[in-house]
């Protein structure tokens, strides 16, 4: 569905990603793992359109879209969850899941539905419905943030940092979510903090060094590598 050829991403003259190859079939959980700044970020806004590419391939569903637009690569089916959650604090929850699918220009009877959708998975969104944004709890507004990117109908979901800032119990939870997401036939690009849970529900990793893939394999392989394990499984690593 996804691939990466070579591809360049940087801040002006400071190179944040290096030559990046990677690979994403549709249906599964494609987790990124590596230390603070190594470009994990950065590669998911390069994907998104957020970040224009300086030389490579990005390839989705057999279409180039290096130099596509972010919000024409929305419409083709990849929606980003940033790091950082970024809701629109002023609006309300129903807002921010409606802004979600603003390209979609749907009916209202039909937008309500996507909406109770979005709801039967977060129900605590429903509880908070008319609550702006800026009242939620981190774990409630990354809920949100979930929630808005699926509004979109992605077929690839770019999650960045979910767990970042939010308690033990939360994270659980938001990766309960992300499994279920497989399930339903969503394939997920994840970038993560805690390298531990996010090789466990993986099908395939990525370590990224510096803005270079270093290492890939299966999430297992990787779970279990010697010098994955004392490099990201040893302790906590801030955002990248």
């Amino acid at each position: 569905m996804l691939t990466l050829k070579d591809v360049d991403l940087a801040y002006g003259p400071i190179a944040a990603v290096r030559k990046a190859s990677i690979e994403v079939a549709a249906g599964e959980v494609v987790a990124i793992v590596g230390g603070n700044g190594a470009g994990k970020s950065t590669l998911l806004k390069g994907i998104a359109g957020l970040m224009p590419v300086g030389s490579g391939q990005i390839v989705f569903d057999g279409e180039e879209i290096s130099r596509v637009a972010p919000h024409r690569r929305v419409a083709r089916g990849i929606a980003l969850s940033p790091e950082g959650r970024q809701v629109f604090p002023d609006q309300t929850v129903y807002d921010n899941l409606t802004l979600g699918a603003y390209f979609r220009h749907l009916p209202n009877d039909a937008l309500d539905a996507e909406v109770e959708e979005q709801f039967k998975l977060f129900p605590r969104l429903r509880e908070r419905r008319d609550q702006l944004a800026v009242t939620l709890s981190g774990g409630e507004q990354q809920m949100l943030a979930i929630a808005r990117a699926l509004m979109g109908k992605p077929r690839l979901l770019l999650l960045d940092e979910p767990s970042l800032g939010l308690a033990p119990k939360i994270i659980q939870e938001i990766f309960e979510i992300i499994v279920s997401l497989r399930r339903s036939g969503i394939t997920i690009l994840l970038v993560e903090q805690m390298a531990n849970m996010a090789l466990a529900i993986a099908d395939r990793a990525y370590v990224l060094e510096t803005g270079s893939v270093t290492l890939s394999g299966t999430g297992q392989q990787l779970l279990h590598d010697p010098k994955v394990r004392a490099a990201y499984l040893g302790g906590s690593h801030g955002a990248g």
